[in-house]
């Protein structure tokens, strides 16, 4: 009879550790889950986020291409004459730079 109850108290004891183990690793697969939801929902985010930059960023460049495209309009009715404003416009300002550089 002693031998019985031993095997019975052995066998509640690993029944007991096996329910704690069981558990943790319920804890564990449940914090795991979380993780994997939170990754989802930034991934999620992160997506929007990087459309509506590409949005943006497209909506941009059609901007420029068309101040380009009426920028070359404008020198190819002006001739050279813009050229020369430009080049003007760096002497002067080459100009004013290096008068400030001289009086500091």
């Amino acid at each position: 009879q002693y031998q019985q109850y031993n095997s019975n108290r052995y066998a509640d004891d690993l029944e007991g550790q096996n329910d704690e183990a069981l558990e943790g690793l319920s804890a564990k697969v449940k914090l795991l889950k979380d993780i994997t939801i939170g990754i989802g929902n930034e991934v999620r985010e992160s997506t929007v986020q990087l459309s509506q930059m590409n949005d943006a960023f497209a909506e941009t460049s059609g901007i420029l291409a068309g101040t380009f495209r009426r920028m070359n309009n404008m020198a190819t009715r002006q001739g050279c004459r813009w050229l020369w404003y430009i080049v003007f416009l760096v002497i002067v300002f080459w100009f004013f730079i290096v008068v400030w550089w001289f009086r500091r």
